[in-house]
């Protein structure tokens, strides 16, 4: 199993860990939708066979887990089994299924934990009858950067927003502390701290680029200040206050994404907007003392850390296109390496902007039937038809978690 090692955005990719949507997503109706933290529901049929090109092209790349199987894996230990399931139980207020559910296989608990638990009559008590399912499905799973974050040798276990989430950091975190024997962090335990991992980048060993908005809370960059203090080291944090609305400015990652030491993806009205209403602010650690730097935008505040990026518009140069494809995660993408990138084929405008910028485009179901090599390259996107993913309100780099990277020459 790979040690703990991301020490950027866009080092070599060469450990991640992905979750193909199953039965869960399938189990939102309109009356539970928005509990669920989407706007649309999904078709599992033509969602599945979207992911399946997605995963393919990871294959072909590094080494790749899935959600299921490593958490299987760890339910095979009885005494890890024994903990995790009465924590999840005790937190969801269901330990009267502990007797029941502890004896299953170790491949039903991690599909039961994952897919729902359902209601059963004349089983379980009359009270709970109105409930499809006692314990519910996990329909964000699939985005598997929001519950964890590999931090240089380290992983955070976050502090998610809203509780319909809470069961996927307990999962992630006994995933990484008995499959990879992972040191964890954990916001959780600072009170009143929420931070999720679409809002964490990990620019370079120094520097940590963090969105604080509706799911990273001011306590939750705090949580992450005082850590650096403890730790007595030098560290900056450039943090980029999000609007609260519309839900697609839910993380940094949906507004900015790095694509190489030079190159970055950007929601040009945020990002590059000098002086709008939220701050940008480049917080600096030195030896336990601690300065704030307000800057106009994002961009100057990483130039002031060593990074001048050529920012590439999400939506190209027209205001229209850039709020219509921003929305379906256009400015969200994942880097296999440096310079070398996969996102959603829709956003056709953007794909367009980075062809200007030198990106070779390439279709994933020719990466995936081995049409053309990615190592041939020197810069591409990967791009992948999807029409029902986006719906979920994420992209390439939210559906996945590195666990390692190779260094960066920086």
């Amino acid at each position: 199993m790979d040690s703990i090692q991301v020490n950027s955005e866009i080092g070599r990719l060469e450990g991640v860990i992905l979750h193909t949507p199953g039965p869960e997503i399938e189990q939102m109706i309109p009356g539970n939708i928005h509990e669920a933290l989407y706007s649309d529901l999904l078709n599992l049929n033509i969602a599945s066979k979207e992911y399946a090109t997605f995963k393919g092209v990871f294959s072909k790349w590094a080494k790749t887990y899935q959600v299921v199987d490593l958490l299987s894996q760890v339910l095979d230990n009885s005494d890890v089994r024994k903990s995790l399931l009465s924590t999840i139980l005790k937190v969801e207020n269901r330990e009267f299924l502990m007797e029941e559910m502890l004896p299953l296989t170790s491949a039903d608990l991690a599909r039961f934990l994952i897919e729902g638990y359902p209601f059963k009559e004349g089983v379980h008590p009359k009270e709970f009858a109105a409930n499809e399912f006692l314990l519910n499905p996990l329909y964000n799973l699939f985005f598997t950067r929001d519950a964890s974050s590999s931090m240089y040798n380290q992983v955070v276990i976050h502090s998610m927003r809203t509780t319909v989430r809470d069961r996927e950091s307990y999962i992630m975190e006994a995933i990484f502390k008995n499959c990879f024997h992972a040191e964890t962090l954990a916001p959780k335990t600072y009170a009143g701290a929420t931070t999720e991992g679409g809002d964490l980048l990990i620019a370079k060993d120094d520097v940590l680029f963090i969105g604080c908005g509706g799911r990273t809370n001011l306590k939750g960059i705090q949580y992450m200040v005082d850590n650096f203090i403890q730790k007595k080291k030098k560290q900056h944090i450039i943090v980029q206050e999000l609007p609260l609305e519309p839900d697609s400015f839910i993380h940094l990652d949906m507004v900015f994404t790095m694509l190489a030491q030079d190159r970055c993806m950007v929601f040009s009205p945020l990002i590059l907007a000098n002086n709008t209403p939220y701050h940008s602010t480049h917080i600096e650690i030195d030896n336990g003392k601690v300065q704030y730097h307000e800057h106009k935008n994002f961009l100057e505040a990483t130039k002031r850390v060593g990074f001048d990026f050529n920012p590439i518009l999400c939506g190209g140069n027209d205001i229209r296109y850039q709020h219509r494809e921003q929305w379906h995660s256009g400015a969200n993408f994942f880097a296999l390496g440096e310079g070398k990138v996969i996102g959603y084929s829709r956003n056709t405008h953007t794909i367009d902007a980075l062809a200007n910028a030198g990106f070779a485009v390439l279709k994933a179901e020719d990466v995936c039937q081995d049409r053309v090599n990615m190592n041939d390259y020197e810069r591409f996107v990967v791009t992948f038809d999807a029409a029902e993913l986006p719906r979920g309100g994420g992209g390439a780099r939210c559906m996945t978690m590195p666990v390692r990277r190779a260094p960066v020459n920086w």
